[in-house]
């Protein structure tokens, strides 16, 4: 081999097609050979790759049986619904009986306080009435205080007055 000389190529190998083809039996043999091992590859990956999924399909089929036991299993009988129907009817006419009770002792309740606001509103208007009246004779009684408060004044006035008449007509008794 030289320094500057390229490597020579490496045999190149023949496919199964060309080994086929050649006239020499070797080459006929080794072509022969590596397409049984290319059919057993090919084999062997679809073997596996079918045992896989043969497997897959028997773990889905026993999950599948074990979902349906389960669900019959956990199923309700028509007895056992026509109960539970039963229970919800008494639970709705319970519910609906108590209901009924609160809103009778809510009607109950409301006349109570609406007698109540109206007796209030009765002692109200008596009361109105009441203090109008008693305005009324504060009105009159002070009317009254003002009436003998001038009747005082006038009598003083009348009694100044008479004081100084009498006072006047001594004074003029005495003086001839």
């Amino acid at each position: 081999m030289e320094a500057g000389a390229p490597p020579p190529d490496p045999p190149r190998a023949l496919t199964p097609q060309e080994a086929a083809a050649s006239p020499d039996p070797v080459e006929k043999l080794e072509g022969t050979a590596a397409w049984v091992a290319q059919l057993d590859r090919k084999l062997s990956t679809r073997f596996y790759a079918l045992a896989a999924a043969t497997v897959l399909a028997l773990a889905a089929g026993i999950v599948a049986v074990v979902l349906a036991l389960g669900v019959q299993d956990d199923s309700a009988t028509r007895g056992q619904l026509s109960e539970l129907r039963d229970q919800i009817d008494q639970a709705n006419r319970s519910a609906s009986d108590a209901a009924e009770d609160s809103v009778a002792d809510l009607d109950e309740r409301l006349a109570e306080i609406e007698s109540q606001i109206e007796a209030i509103r009765s002692d109200q208007s008596g009361s109105s009435r009441e203090l109008s009246v008693v305005q009324d004779d504060i009105a009159d009684l002070r009317d009254q205080v003002e009436a003998a408060q001038q009747a005082a004044d006038d009598a003083a006035e009348a009694a100044a007055d008479a004081q100084a008449d009498a006072s006047s007509d001594s004074s003029t008794d005495e003086a001839p």
